[in-house]
């Protein structure tokens, strides 16, 4: 006989906060490898909740049927994707399009045979990145992502909800960042009836490492902005261990930020929460999650999700999953 959950701030907070990415490196599993792992790990982890969606290519979300799930662990429960779109390589706004256009039709035929199917398959968000050059305009920017949206809502709207745009904090980042919000916001004020809100994704490991000051810019921009955001890269750590970033402090962060906005919880309060090593600082109690002083309930926090809509890519289901128990038993 099962047991009943008990719902608390850590779920409410951190519930799910992982988009599985087995399939890529450092992990690189086969994508039978990685239903696998997810299945098993939906059984036997010590938090369950944590995982939210399967990051998939569009190559490997097209190989999905019932049966392949089934054989792989599928106990019949619905499987959530998002889709990592197929990179171009142009500056040409044209060409973006049709890359993306090719992507969405092909997750489109992927929907109509999958429903009916039985077991419920979604791809529930398309990231891509934005193939422009550092320190591109606002309205450079808008050249790119307004008819690829546009077409997402036509397309895809009732299935894809979020559009993630990749975009880099190296170089010319706060002109990164300044630049591709503002042409997110112009577009979303322009197509306010359309059910798409866009997105903001950045890396915060790999190659390039960025500060936590590039990180809590980020967040405050996203967060004031009305957006979506995503991370990917790192973050296998609950608490932050010096430049490896902890995913309880960047939940807590960007939370804080959406509810209180930047007159409470500005830029530099952001960096502050990011930065926290002392998982002491951090209480998760039933009703109320806090850092230090500041408290936010449960409620407040699912507010907070339903208007970022944050999760971070990962690679590994169990090294976040052991770090976190061993943190906050």
């Amino acid at each position: 006989m099962s047991s009943l959950m008990t719902y608390n701030s850590k779920i409410a907070l951190l519930g799910g906060a992982i988009d599985y990415a087995g399939t890529f490196p450092p992990a690189a599993l086969s994508l039978e490898k990685a239903l696998q792992r997810a299945a098993r790990w939906r059984q036997e982890g010590a938090h369950p909740w944590l995982m939210n969606k399967m990051v998939l290519s569009v190559g490997d979300i097209k190989k999905l049927t019932s049966s392949l799930l089934y054989q792989n662990g599928a106990d019949g429960s619905p499987w959530l994707f998002a889709a990592l779109g197929t990179t171009c390589q142009s500056e040409i706004p044209s060409e973006f399009y049709k890359t993306v256009e090719w992507d969405l039709r092909e997750l489109r035929r992927c929907r109509e045979r999958w429903f009916y199917s039985s077991v419920r398959q979604e791809v529930i968000s398309y990231e891509t990145k934005l193939p422009v050059a550092n320190g591109s305009t606002a309205s450079r920017i808008l050249d790119f992502i307004s008819p690829v949206l546009e077409r997402t809502a036509d397309l895809v709207s009732s299935e894809v909800r979020d559009l993630f745009f990749e975009i880099s904090l190296q170089g010319d980042w706060k002109s990164n960042i300044e630049n591709t919000a503002t042409a997110l916001v112009q577009w979303l004020v322009e197509h306010e009836e359309l059910k798409i809100i866009p997105g903001i994704k950045i890396r915060t490991g790999g190659a390039y490492v960025p500060s936590m000051t590039q990180i809590a810019e980020t967040i405050c921009k996203v967060t004031s902005s009305g957006l979506r955001f995503k991370v990917t890269q790192g973050l296998h750590h609950a608490i932050t261990r010096g430049l490896d970033l902890g995913f309880v402090n960047l939940f807590a962060a960007l939370t804080f930020a959406q509810r209180y906005g930047s007159e409470e919880f500005g830029v530099g309060e952001v960096e502050a929460c990011l930065k926290e090593e002392r998982s002491a600082n951090f209480k998760f109690e039933t009703e109320s999650f806090s850092w230090k002083q500041l408290s936010i309930t449960c409620e407040e926090i699912e507010v907070a999700r339903r208007s970022h809509g944050a999760a971070f890519g990962s690679c590994s289901l169990d090294e976040p999953d052991e770090d976190l128990l061993k943190e906050f038993v």
